[in-house]
């Protein structure tokens, strides 16, 4: 049983987990309720429900034992109302419900066969995996669809190279460390120079914060503390070909762990837990002239795109126009990875497709009128709806 004494000292946030059930792993036999969790194998992480004060929404989420308020994971696509909660495995896949009683897939990104018997297992990695039971092929992982946290393991980069349909792997913050909704700060590779580590802002405004020299990254906080102790801490790999570019690493024996998490405020916050006691070394993203960027910070007050406001419109975007771009994610995401880049003009969820998709706009309103074409999808157009009468290459279109 969990020391009630020790709820009552968390911040912000409120756990429902008052039991520890001797399993990491989910079958299909089994629910899991707001008031119970999976506990990984070496009792490092938990996976259950929390609640935010923010909203009021519950998540499903992954924290550490030794710190509940750390949050590592949490599926921002599907918030539970209150505390009816429920995770089930169903026709093989992770299936979420409460008292609407409506399915919500967590997996919805790679969905299992009704057929499939699984399971899901909570590793001491911090990864959660739901994987075929005769088998062990992996079917989807918490480690593929990342929050706000970089853990050890876990691949960050652009898959699909050889498709049009590209995949991010990307860390999104918090929008307050309050509020787990998607942030202002986006960290992933740069899609210009997959060798490079970047951060956008919710402006668009972009920082190259780490590069690949060949044999190691370098960080630019690396270079503005006049220190380079922080390799000691890490060893990044990089790997690239054909079909993907992604960044993974590990951490210096003298932790017991070390992740990084990409802060609300725009930090690079990099942990640290020793003997099950955890510390924090806040990295701002600032450069030096070493960096070429003259003390450049990305700082947390970002300028805004206009008043941030879509209108919609009935229609698609052509997949094969050269001003759009294909990513494996689900509307909200789709809508922030628009919001966060001034360039993007318009953006269109494609929810009725395996995996779920988001197609980016980049280029002129008057060009985009041309080549929205007919069909049941909606296309979300920056700005504010034009007065009056306008054609599209389909039809014509009066507000």
């Amino acid at each position: 049983m969990l020391n009630l004494s020790l709820v009552c000292l968390i911040s912000f946030f409120t756990f429902f987990s008052f039991s520890y059930p001797a399993t990491d792993t989910l079958t299909s036999l089994d629910t899991l309720g707001d008031n119970q969790t999976l506990v990984s194998s070496g009792g490092l992480f938990e996976l259950g429900f929390f609640s935010e004060n923010f909203s009021g929404y519950h998540y499903l989420g992954i924290w550490f034992t030794a710190d509940r308020s750390k949050v590592v994971w949490l599926d921002r696509e599907n918030p539970i109302l209150d505390s009816s909660g429920l995770l089930q495995i169903r026709t093989g896949n992770l299936v979420l419900t409460d008292r609407r009683q409506v399915q919500l897939i967590v997996n919805s990104g790679s969905v299992a066969a009704a057929t499939t018997n699984t399971s899901a297992t909570l590793l001491d990695t911090g990864n959660f995996v739901l994987k075929e039971v005769d088998t062990g092929t992996i079917i989807w992982q918490s480690f593929d669809l990342p929050s706000d946290t970089y853990l050890p393991g876990m691949k960050l980069g652009l898959y699909g190279l050889n498709t049009t349909r590209h995949s991010f792997h990307l860390i999104v913050s918090w929008a307050s460390p309050q509020n787990p909704a998607r942030g202002l700060f986006t960290l992933s590779v740069d899609g210009n120079d997959l060798s490079k580590l970047s951060v956008w802002r919710g402006d668009g405004a972009k920082m190259d914060i780490a590069s690949w020299d060949g044999h190691s990254i370098r960080f630019i906080f690396d270079n503005s503390t006049g220190q380079n102790n922080n390799s000691n801490d890490y060893t990044f790999s990089y790997h690239a070909n054909a079909y993907e570019a992604y960044y993974n690493f590990s951490h210096s024996r003298s932790y017991d762990l070390m992740w990084f998490v990409m802060a609300s405020t725009g930090n690079l916050d990099q942990y640290f837990m020793v003997d099950g006691k955890i510390s924090v070394r806040p990295h701002a993203l600032c450069a030096d002239s070493a960096g070429g960027n003259s003390g450049r910070c990305l700082t947390s007050i970002p300028f805004k795109c206009g008043d941030g406001k879509f209108y919609e419109m009935n229609g698609s975007l052509p997949s094969t126009f050269s001003g759009t771009g294909f990513i494996s994610t689900g509307t909200t995401e789709c809508e922030t990875l628009c919001k966060s880049n001034c360039s993007c003009t318009a953006f269109a969820a494609l929810q009725n497709e395996q995996p779920p998709g988001c197609q980016l706009y980049f280029g002129s309103k008057h060009d985009l009128l041309k080549i929205i074409e007919k069909g049941a999808g909606i296309v979300y157009i920056r700005g504010r709806a034009p007065s009056g009468k306008f054609e599209f290459n389909y039809l014509n279109y009066t507000i």
